[in-house]
């Protein structure tokens, strides 16, 4: 657990300590939730904006409890993640291209005997773009995230390298048949008992 989850778990305790510490002292007598004269009521005041001012100064136990708890919970709320768009072009390709996006890589050393044990500490720094398509080479591009305008990676016009040509079924390649042809889903009439 990092700091700030610390600092938010002993803001809900302290919080909660706070809401049974006055219920507490309400059973055992040493404070009371009846109206008291205007001398002895609690005030509180935070730059003339705030104000709050009892004359059952046991709730002021409840309120600084309930301040507690709730900071911590706005505080434990997972933040928005934004996304990062992907701008570009592949030039020259009639293939439907891939782009996978992945971030950096972790190493993890194996021990000995088969036994692992290692640690990382995902923070993403840079985004990898492997843009691929059908009979063409693989290209990865990588990106600093901070480097980034408004989130969004954008890369020039990419060329893959074409690797395998595409097999073209020419008419004259093709015998015709002079005999009937059984059906492909006929039962095999080759191999077994006649």
């Amino acid at each position: 657990m990092a700091t700030f989850d610390y600092a938010v778990l002993l803001a809900a305790l302290a919080g909660l300590v706070m809401v049974i510490g006055g219920i507490v002292l309400i059973y055992k007598g040493a404070i009371v939730l009846a109206s008291t004269d205007s001398s002895s009521a609690l005030s509180i005041e935070w730059k003339q904006d705030f104000r709050l001012n009892t004359q059952a100064p046991g709730i002021a136990f409840f309120i600084i409890g309930l301040i507690f708890s709730s900071i911590s919970i706005y505080a434990s709320k997972p933040t928005a993640i934004e996304p990062i768009k992907i701008e570009g072009e592949v030039t020259q390709i009639p293939e439907l291209v891939t782009i996978r996006a992945r971030s950096s890589t972790w190493i993890v050393q194996g021990g000995s005997n088969g036994v692992i044990k290692g640690r990382i500490h995902p923070h993403i720094e840079d985004i990898t773009l492997e843009i691929s398509a059908p009979g063409y080479k693989p290209e990865s591009i990588t990106f600093s995230l901070s480097e980034l305008e408004n989130r969004t990676v954008k890369f020039d016009a990419v060329n893959l390298q074409h690797l395998v040509t595409a097999i073209v079924g020419h008419q004259e390649n093709i015998i015709e048949v002079e005999e009937s042809i059984q059906p492909i889903t006929a039962p095999a009439s080759f191999g077994a008992e006649q």
